[in-house]
């Protein structure tokens, strides 16, 4: 299993994911956990090296855990350990950086672009009608 964090950044309908060198379905921003790293210190880190966001550890809320299905990786589970951020971000100013090639906001329910574990996790925490 693929232990990760990620940034978590939705409003009732929309959420906000990353593309990774060009491929074809897109994730949260944040990847794997180092060897010594707490899930904090990993999630702080990546969203310094993906997004150029500079944020204390006290900036992150830990909001939930699931497990999917990996992408790219076929036959392999990710388990996700999502985070929100406590302050105010201007998310058209952010620039990406890193192995992310585009960034955008998507529609919860048009799945077509988005990786399985992202759904699980819609389908696990979302609050949409």
């Amino acid at each position: 299993m693929i232990k990760c964090v990620c940034l978590v950044e939705e409003t009732d309908d929309k959420i906000l994911l990353v593309q990774v060198r060009h491929r074809e379905k897109y994730y949260f921003p944040g990847g794997k956990i180092d060897e010594g790293e707490t899930l904090l210190d990993a999630i702080q880190r990546e969203v310094r090296e993906e997004l150029s966001l500079d944020l204390a550890q006290s900036d992150f809320t830990y909001i939930g855990t699931v497990v999917g299905k990996a992408y790219p990786q076929p036959d392999m589970l990710t388990e996700l350990n999502g985070f929100k951020v406590n302050v105010d971000i201007d998310w058209d100013k952010v620039s990406i950086d890193n192995e992310i090639t585009d960034m955008k906001w998507f529609d919860k329910k048009d799945t077509s672009l988005i990786a399985p574990a992202v759904i699980k996790w819609i389908e696990t925490f979302s609050t949409r009608e």
